[in-house]
């Protein structure tokens, strides 16, 4: 007898399609920070920490996001400006070619990230001499940044991995490391070449507000990034540094595509296209089960199992199942149908992967009811068949400049049921500082087929409450007071923050989290943004319904009469006052004392504790 299942629970989902395609692995991404540690560096200004305080806090920020966004990253510190050349404290994860030149010196390797790397850096800061810095590192001024390069690209060449992308941070406060007609200027402006040569981006933090780039690092720059000198654009300090220390709680996903599909215009001409998702749920890390006792790693396997009863032995007999002996089942109207799982399969597959095409629609047609999830982007594939990009300009053109929409049937992989989608045509659009925010291509928009829709009777039989001009103009005044600039990149996940501000806590052993939760409503500047307009509210919509008793379980003894229970709480304010000043808080609710506050004209008490609330009413008080 054959284990039998319903087919249907194991159905795929819209996530499982959003995966990409299995590609060969390209490599890891490698960055060097290197920090010039000249003795302006270490000097204290009366407002704020050093220079070096604050690389040390870019660094441990970098490092955090690093393993949170791509833990196989490899990461590594270089200090140039240096008196003396020691060897790194990890100095068995040091290629032995790997020598630092004079006034350089290796910090740290260039290696995955590692707990002990965080807390070398944390470390450092805490320390009053910077584990003691000035004897065992030293400071000078002068290097040859040409040297320092050369030492970056050969710990890029021997960290023993296939890199994908090399990037090179420099910190640095001097605008001006050699002057343009010194040998050491040319010596850099060649080396420049090199890096660019090898792929080797070098990107530049100065340290201070008024940092020059046209002394030098305008054309340095322009020549690693192959940029034209007059769209060159210098960095800030202040929103370099912003940017660096930002926390990001999220996984870096491969910009590589979904799927690699035909879109068929007709049975006879095709295109090469290329599927890509726009957005994607984080991944949290995934949990291991371990073995109380040892800590070792819990290994699980699914087996199925046919049991059969012997009437010889009168005994039951098992046997585990082959996937070719299993079947599985459905229930229809009372009678149980069996599937091979090549027959699923078979059903599964009604077309084979691509993008087929019903028409065109306008562009109007398309519906905020009818989104389904969230889009895709398709863009033309070259490689895959010739003439694509052409072709699909002229179709993206086309529909942009008429309005239109392609409607098609998409079936993304194998096994994978056709979507209907509509490729909607959406133009380039760059943000404030010049970046892309909206490629050019078709949006994949999805659209569901007769049976997602569902017609709600209680939408269509209630007839919406009739509303005066006065209480329409009243909200549209509210509209514009409590307006804001909405972006996406201005919230983090609070559970994926939550998350990893815990397991960083046990890890370093902190007692305290400091959890910010972006999506929390500012209470404090809507009520005063509403202010002016609560009375308006309240003369034009009246008081707010008071809620319905709340249902409780029954009592056997209802019938009873009840002894009526003494109040414990103030009848009026002037006892409220009197209960604070006498210490006689505990009867006193976080809502009565809101209350009472709000009667004496007080706002923004939305985030207040019972302890803040009680302290506001003596202070209102206290002359009384």
């Amino acid at each position: 007898m054959s284990e039998y299942t319903d087919w249907r629970a194991n159905n795929s989902g819209d996530e499982d399609e959003d995966q990409p395609d299995d590609a060969p692995f390209s490599g890891r991404s490698a960055l060097l920070l290197l920090l010039d540690c000249a003795s302006y560096m270490f000097e204290n200004d009366a407002a704020s920490e050093s220079k070096f305080v604050e690389f040390l806090d870019i660094a441990e920020a970098i490092m955090r996001n690093k393993v949170i966004a791509s833990e196989n990253d490899l990461i590594g510190v270089v200090f140039y400006n240096t008196k003396n050349s020691p060897a790194p404290e990890a100095e068995e994860d040091l290629h032995s070619s790997l020598v630092a030149p004079r006034q350089c010196a290796i910090f740290l390797p260039l290696t995955t990230i590692t707990v002990e790397m965080i807390r070398m850096i944390r470390d450092m800061r805490a320390s009053e001499d910077h584990f003691q810095f000035e004897t065992k590192y030293g400071h000078s001024e002068g290097t040859s940044l040409a040297n320092v390069l050369w030492l970056c690209s050969r710990i890029f060449s021997h960290c023993g991995y296939k890199l994908e992308h090399s990037t090179i941070v420099l910190f640095t406060g001097n605008d001006q490391p050699h002057r343009s007609n010194s040998n050491e200027y040319q010596q850099a402006l060649v080396k420049a070449r090199d890096l660019m040569q090898k792929d080797i981006a070098v990107a530049l933090v100065p340290m201070v507000d008024d940092f020059d780039c046209n002394k030098f690092y305008k054309e340095f720059l322009c020549t690693v990034l192959e940029e034209d000198m007059e769209e060159f654009v210098a960095p800030v300090y202040q929103q370099s540094k912003e940017q660096l220390l930002r926390r990001i709680f999220s996984r870096d996903f491969k910009k590589r595509a979904l799927a690699h599909l035909k879109w068929h215009i007709s049975e006879d001409l095709a295109l090469g296209v290329n599927l890509y998702s726009l957005s994607r749920k984080p991944r949290f890390p995934k949990k291991v089960k371990l073995l109380k006792s040892t800590n070792e790693i819990v290994v699980s396997k699914r087996v199925y199992v046919s049991t059969t009863f012997q009437e010889e032995n009168e005994g039951e007999e098992s046997k585990p199942l082959l996937p070719g002996e299993q079947r599985r089942s459905i229930t229809i109207g009372g009678e149980t149908v069996y599937f091979k799982p090549e027959e699923i399969n078979a059903m599964k597959q009604m077309l084979p992967p691509g993008i087929r095409l019903l028409g065109f629609k306008p562009a109007a047609k398309i519906l905020i009811t009818n989104h389904l999830r969230s889009s895709l982007f398709l863009y033309p594939n070259e490689s895959r068949i010739n003439g694509s990009t052409t072709l699909f300009r002229a179709l993206y053109e086309k529909c942009l400049e008429r309005g239109q929409v392609a409607y098609c049937i998409l079936t993304m992989r194998r096994k994978c049921p056709p979507r209907l989608v509509a490729l909607v045509p959406q133009e380039l659009v760059r943000d404030a500082d010049g970046e892309i925010f909206r490629p050019s291509g078709f949006r994949v928009e999805f659209i569901p087929y007769a049976a997602d829709i569902r017609n709600l009777p209680m939408l269509e039989e209630t007839t919406p409450p009739e509303v005066t001009k006065d209480q329409t103009n009243l909200f549209k005044s509210v509209i514009k007071k409590i307006k804001f600039k909405f972006s996406p990149a201005h919230f983090e996940n609070p559970a994926s923050m939550n998350l990893f501000l815990n397991v960083e806590s046990l890890l370093f052993e902190k007692e305290e989290v400091d959890l910010t939760d972006s999506t929390r409503p500012d209470c404090d500047r809507i009520d005063s943004k509403m202010e002016a307009l609560l009375n308006d509210m309240q003369h034009l919509f009246g008081e707010d319904p008071t809620e319905a008793p709340k249902r409780t379980r029954k009592d056997p003894n209802e019938n009873e009469p009840r002894a009526k229970t003494a109040r414990s709480g103030p009848e009026n304010d002037d006892e409220l006052v009197e209960m604070v000043k006498s210490g006689q808080v505990a009867s006193l609710t976080v809502a009565l004392l809101k209350e009472y506050l709000q009667r004496q004209g007080v706002s923004g008490l939305s985030k207040k504790t019972k302890a803040d609330l009680i302290d506001q009413v003596l202070r209102i008080n206290q002359n009384s």
